[in-house]
Order: structure tokens, then C-alpha cells, then sequence
């Protein structure tokens, strides 16, 4: 073989190594991210999560709490952060469906109980925690129930959120009424209002702005004619219509209330949390509220000043004698997060006892989890909320809405009723329109309803 030939076989030989140990090293990089993005993935411990967060309104409190909490994770974990996004109560669904469109956003987000967490479920948009927390741990977990769809549970509970009757007794008193009984019945709550108003006391202090307190009504008052949870559904799945009044007499009261003029007069321009800080501040005699902001004006010294009970019962059906408890806010993992072992492990460290513990400490609301020791539970008033939300007994008829009816249908025409621009008949009208749209709008959801309703 001549020099020239040795020459051209000896580059040619240099060219395949070079190729080889080229492609080897493109191999071996691409190996190595792949290796990486798949430690990033599965490791529960490492990457970043971004927590969309809501429970201010109902517990005074919790973002800080959950700030702190996850200072305390970071430091466990060094390798991972987490981003707390704080929702605003008017916005915590349509930025949800906003977000679920071009599938980005939060790992970990938040819904009110039932249909606004079942919907994106049915719509694809939560992932199962199926082989991401033990059925051994979600066990622990209360109120679960109000989550289930095809036999499996999607989001996790924070707190139990019971909506308790509250009276001013200082105001009581003055008004000439028993300052240690509140009224029990509809006719008692009636009488009770007149001689407060006589007395020049605002009977009921509350907010509309956010259009939620029609919502509580129908929750606390409205359901008070049915039967069964199946009754509701009923209005939904379209055997029942919304116009029957064992639906809708509920807002024949609140015309009653408005027209004799037992609301605070600037009910309309204040949203419901202001309407709270209003009645702490002794400028409304009676208004529905929450465990945790109980739990606030109790650590504000109020304790003395208030009284606690279930709503005064006003119609004749089973779920008059059930109270309002529901676990409210309800955390799921988003189907399109990349970092679902990390938000999993997150979610499951949150239920440890300490954390419980440390939850009850900082905002007085009890915790969804049976780990929960309620020995921790030392004050009388929150010791009677807590055997109110622990009965049997519980429904709030909101959480069988559809968000869509929710939204469009229920607050607003109970709104409308309040403010007087429309009449009990003609909201009825509006709202029952509001349930015939969405069943047309939303065939896909409006099947999945059906299904979970028949308990499949």
C-alpha cells in the first residue's frame, strides 16, 4: 500500500473517529438532560411549583400561614421552591378557565368544593392523585365525598368551613330581646328583626358587591324545603325546574327582608368581608359568617359579644334540620404540571399533625383531617361550631351548582331580588333560564352532571 493510499485510509479512519466521538458526546449530552429533566420530573423533592392560593376570605389568616408554611418546606428541601399566588374570590374561577385553555400556569390550584373542582375534572384539566398519594393518606382526609367522581378522589380539603348564625348580644339586649338566645325559627327571626330595627339597630349586616350572600341564602335557607341532596341535583339534571317555589321561595324572603328593611342600607356596595368587619365593629345585629371568622373576632376579644347556632329553620322539608358544612377550598394538581410527584408530596406534607396543628394555632379553623386532635379545641364558642360541622347532617347547596349557573344564574338574580330591579317571580324566571343555558352551552359538562348525580 503506498504512503498516499496509508495517508487517505489513515484520514478517513480519523474521520469516522471523530464522527463517532462527536455523535458519542451529542449521545451522551442528550443522555444527560434526559436523565436530568427526568430527575426534575419524578424527584418529589426538586424543581419549582407555582400554588395558586385561596382562603383569606374564609380564614383570616391562611395566606400568611401557608406563606410561612412553605419557608418551613423549602428549608426541608432544598432543592425545590415554591411560588404562592394568592386568587381573589371574583376572579378564582375565570382565571382558572382562562389558564386551563392554553393549558399553562399553576402546578397546584384551588377550587370551592364539588362542581367548580368536578368541572375541570370532567373537562380533563385535574390529574388523579391515583398513584400519587396513598388511598392510605387521602383516608385521613374529611369531606372527601364532595369530590368523588368515577370512584376516585381529585382534590385535596385544607379546612372544614361551617356557616354559622351569628347574633350581637350586646345589640340583643338593647333591643329588649334574650342576648344568650338567638331566633330558631323563621317566624322568631322575623320578630326579632322588627324589634331591632324598632330599637334603631340594623337587623342583618351583609355585603352583595360580590354577589355571594345570595348564594349562602339559598344554602343556609333555601334548601330548607327539599328532602334529599337528590332533590337539588334534581333542578340541574332537568327533572325539576328552578320556578317550583320549594326551590325558589327562598327568594321571596329575601324580597320580604329587603322591602322592610332589615339589611344594612349600604349592603349593595360592600362585598361580603366588609359586611364581617362591620358587624365585628357592632354596626349590624345578625349576619351568617364562617368558623374562621369566629375564630377572628374570638382572638379579637370578642368572644363575650357573640352567639352561635345554626340557621332558624324555615321550611319543612329533611334538610331544614341538616347545617351548612363543606370543606370549601379544595387544592388538585393541574393535569398539564410537569412537576406532579413534587406537587403530591407537597400536598401530603401539608396533613402532617404538625402542620394541622400549627394551621389551628394560627387561624382558628379546623383542619380537614382526621390526625386533627380536637383536644386542641379549648374555647367554648369554637367547641359549638365544631359540633355543628362534625353532625351527620350536612349540605351546601351551592357546591351542587354548576360554576356556570353559579355565576350567571344565582348570585346575580338574587342580587337583583335585594336591590329590588327585579321581583322574586321574575328572578326565578332568570335564574331557572341560566340552568337551560348551560345545559345547551355545555352538553359535554351537562353529561358528565348526569352521570355523577346517578352516583356512577
Amino acid at each position: 500500500m503506498s504512503a498516499l493510499h496509508r495517508s487517505k485510509k489513515a484520514k478517513r479512519v480519523s474521520l469516522v473517529i471523530g464522527i463517532v466521538s462527536v455523535m458519542g458526546l451529542v449521545f451522551s449530552n442528550t443522555q444527560a438532560l434526559a436523565i436530568s429533566s427526568f430527575k426534575s420530573a419524578a424527584d418529589p423533592y426538586s424543581g419549582k411549583l407555582v400554588y395558586w392560593f385561596w382562603a383569606e376570605s374564609d380564614v383570616p389568616g391562611s395566606t400568611a400561614w401557608m406563606q410561612a408554611a412553605i419557608k418551613r418546606y423549602e428549608a426541608l428541601h432544598k432543592n425545590i421552591s415554591i411560588e404562592l399566588v394568592p386568587q381573589g374570590s371574583d376572579t378564582l374561577q375565570g382565571a382558572f378557565e382562562t389558564t386551563a385553555q392554553s393549558k399553562s400556569g399553576p402546578d397546584i390550584a384551588m377550587q370551592w368544593a364539588t362542581l367548580p373542582v368536578l368541572t375541570p375534572v370532567w373537562r380533563g384539566q385535574v390529574a388523579s392523585l391515583k398513584g400519587l398519594i396513598p388511598d392510605s393518606e387521602i383516608a385521613n382526609w374529611l369531606n372527601t365525598s364532595e369530590n368523588v367522581s368515577g370512584g376516585q378522589t381529585w382534590a385535596m380539603p385544607l379546612y372544614l368551613l361551617g356557616e354559622p348564625f351569628v347574633w350581637n348580644k350586646t345589640l340583643f339586649k338593647k333591643a329588649g330581646l334574650d342576648p344568650n338566645k338567638g331566633p330558631t325559627t323563621w317566624a322568631e327571626f322575623l320578630a326579632d328583626s322588627a324589634k331591632l330595627k324598632a330599637a334603631g339597630i340594623t337587623p342583618v349586616q351583609m355585603g352583595l358587591k360580590d354577589g355571594a350572600f345570595g348564594a349562602w341564602f339559598q344554602a343556609t335557607i333555601g334548601t330548607q324545603n327539599l328532602n334529599s341532596v337528590s332533590e337539588l341535583q334534581d333542578v340541574y339534571t332537568g327533572k325539576a325546574k328552578f320556578t317550583d317555589p320549594k326551590y325558589s321561595g327562598y327568594l321571596t324572603q329575601l324580597a320580604d327582608m329587603s322591602k322592610k328593611g332589615y339589611f344594612n342600607k349600604d349592603i349593595a356596595s360592600i362585598d361580603i368581608n366588609q359586611a364581617w368587619q362591620n358587624f365585628a365593629q357592632g354596626k349590624g345585629a345578625m349576619t351568617w359568617t364562617t368558623d374562621g371568622n369566629v375564630a377572628s373576632w374570638v382572638k379579637a376579644g370578642l368572644e363575650k359579644q357573640i352567639g352561635v347556632q345554626m340557621a332558624p329553620k324555615a321550611g319543612t322539608g329533611k334538610l331544614a334540620s341538616f347545617y351548612t358544612a363543606t370543606q370549601s377550598i379544595s387544592a388538585f394538581i393541574t393535569s398539564w404540571s410537569k412537576q406532579k410527584p413534587a406537587a403530591a408530596a407537597f400536598m401530603t406534607w401539608l396533613h402532617q399533625p404538625a402542620n394541622l396543628s400549627s394551621w389551628y394555632t394560627a387561624t382558628g379553623a379546623f383542619p380537614a383531617d382526621k390526625r386533627f386532635s380536637t383536644t386542641a379545641i379549648k374555647n367554648p364558642l369554637m367547641k359549638q361550631l365544631f359540633a355543628l360541622d362534625s353532625q351527620p347532617g350536612q349540605v351546601w347547596a351551592e357546591n351542587y351548582a354548576p360554576p356556570q349557573v353559579d355565576s350567571n344564574g344565582i348570585r346575580p338574580f338574587a342580587q337583583a331580588v335585594i336591590t329590588g330591579s327585579s321581583t322574586p317571580a321574575k328572578a326565578a324566571s332568570d335564574i331557572q333560564n341560566s340552568i337551560t343555558q348551560w345545559q345547551t352551552q355545555q352538553p359535554a359538562d351537562f353529561k358528565s352532571y348526569k352521570t355523577w348525580a346517578s352516583g356512577k
